[in-house]
């Protein structure tokens, strides 16, 4: 199929950052072929034509980190500090089915499509009861309703005690303990083998599906998974994905486990590298920044998570003065409470003013809608994230007679500081429209949502039992958490 998008606002965010006031754009197949002036467009014939006078065109969106399965448990869980947050979280998963995991995975991708996201980094955990922990119903999900999907499945081997810095729990709680790590631990090597086998099964580019090892986080993984994770990475030319530097405890966990960062324990068993990208990085030592910078690796900043759960803000504009590839994400759901990548840009330009004297390094629009396009592409090895020939066809059409636009200023900052998602008219990925008229065109909305509803109206009664059952855990989190807080 060929389609030409005429005289439309095309923000390119390639290299030259180019604005086109009176643009054009021609999709051949899966790729652009043209992206320049409307008055110099190849003719036709086309099989479709879109007037793109009252558009703004934008590369399509890349979440760079959430979870498919708390799409959910929206709005579920009190703001607590993470180590508190998780136990609950996890024990909302372990009632759930293969149908559960399907209806998460269509929610959230339908809130994505619909506010211009067509790329996300799904770190899937979810139930070790069903194949792949889920992870085959998500992708099933995502290709029903065409939003491009990158699977990270998460491993670890590693028991709770062993990752967060509690004093020597009281016996009555190790019951509690070996229970929660259990159902998300196994052993290194059927977990590697675990990976060979989903990604043999479900990797499939031209289903828009890419498939790699998705580590649960540096000091919930011995060496061996490590390592043997980003082997697969590499050998089958991956990304990687793993949780960095989230909370302070994680910091000090890094310390007591390996005698250094946690960015520099990765550096010493050649994990750092160009393909690996490290959620939240938070809590980075200042000597590492320049290490970070050097390795090519990306940090995925996720604001919205990080601030509901009292984490900490990643050094951002420090990154960015050092050179370090910087992506954007929404975190799941039940951490953020929804999926739409114009609040991450919005929190991302202004969150961090406050902390720099220097108001010339603050963050900036064209910086935030970089991370959230190429940077995110970049990050998983896609060629996207920009409006330039050759590159995929993964693009926003947004309508310029909308509140945030009007009067139409400066469309960069209007982009980043002015719109939330409402202003969304078509999506496009790999070439295929997904959402036309601010809706779905593969799936109907209302069965997206009665799936949903369905699903959690099924699971209510198991997971208030799970989290009942969870409670015993979070004295002695709480305690760990304040003595860490006081320190130093």
């Amino acid at each position: 199929m060929t389609l030409l998008i005429q005289h439309v606002l095309l923000i390119t965010l390639n290299d030259q950052n180019q604005i086109i006031e009176d643009g054009a754009l021609i999709i051949e197949g899966k790729r652009l072929s043209y992206v320049g002036p409307a008055g110099r467009a190849p003719s036709g014939p086309f099989d479709r034509v879109i007037d793109g006078s009252r558009f703004i065109a934008l590369p399509g969106l890349v979440n760079a980190h959430c979870h498919s399965p708390a799409n959910l448990f929206r709005g579920l869980f009190a703001a607590s500090p993470l180590e508190i947050w998780r136990i609950y979280w996890r024990a909302a998963l372990r009632p759930m089915t293969g149908d559960d995991f399907y209806a998460s995975a269509l929610l959230g991708a339908m809130e994505m499509l619909k506010t211009g996201a067509t790329t996300v980094l799904d770190h899937f955990f979810g139930n070790q009861a069903v194949p792949f922990m889920g992870a085959g119903e998500a992708i099933r999900a995502m290709r029903d309703i065409g939003l491009r999907h990158v699977v990270a499945l998460t491993i670890s081997d590693k028991s709770l005690e062993e990752t967060v810095p509690l004093e020597k729990p009281a016996a009555g709680l190790l019951p509690d303990i070996q229970r929660m790590s259990r159902s998300e631990t196994r052993e290194s090597r059927a977990w590697l083998e675990e990976c060979e086998s989903f990604i043999s099964e479900y990797h499939d580019p031209e289903k828009r599906t890419i498939c790699c090892p998705g580590p649960s986080g540096v000091q919930r993984c011995t060496d061996e998974l490590l390592k043997g994770a980003a082997e697969i990475s590499r050998g089958r030319k991956l990304p990687l994905h793993t949780h960095l530097a989230e909370t302070k405890s994680q910091r000090v966990m890094g310390r007591r486990l390996y005698g250094t960062s946690l960015l520099r324990h990765l550096e010493s068993i050649g994990v750092l590298g160009p393909n690996l990208s490290l959620a939240h990085s938070i809590w980075i030592e200042e000597g590492d920044v320049e290490l970070f910078a050097g390795s090519g690796a990306t940090a995925v900043h996720n604001p919205a998570s990080n601030l509901r759960l009292g984490s900490g803000l990643a050094p951002i504009p420090q990154f960015l003065a050092a050179g370090v590839h910087v992506a954007l994400g929404t975190d799941g759901a039940t951490s953020n409470d929804g999926q739409n990548m114009f609040d991450a840009i919005r929190l991302a330009t202004l969150i961090h003013n406050p902390r720099s004297a220097d108001f010339k390094k603050w963050t900036t629009p064209l910086q935030t809608l970089g991370m959230a396009t190429r940077e995110g592409a970049r990050a998983l090895g896609l060629e996207a994230g920009m409006l330039a020939p050759g590159k995929l066809a993964d693009l926003v059409l947004l309508r310029s007679d909308t509140s945030a636009f009007t009067p139409l200023n400066n469309a960069l900052n209007q982009l980043a500081l002015c719109e939330n998602g409402s202003s969304v008219d078509t999506v496009i990925v790999d070439g295929e429209v997904v959402v036309e008229s601010g809706r779905l065109t593969k799936m109907r909305d209302e069965e997206v949502l009665g799936l949903a509803a369905a699903s959690l109206k099924r699971l209510s009664p198991g997971i208030q039992k799970e989290i009942a059952a969870s409670r015993a855990l979070e004295p002695a989190l709480a305690e760990m958490y304040f003595r860490v807080a006081r320190e130093g």
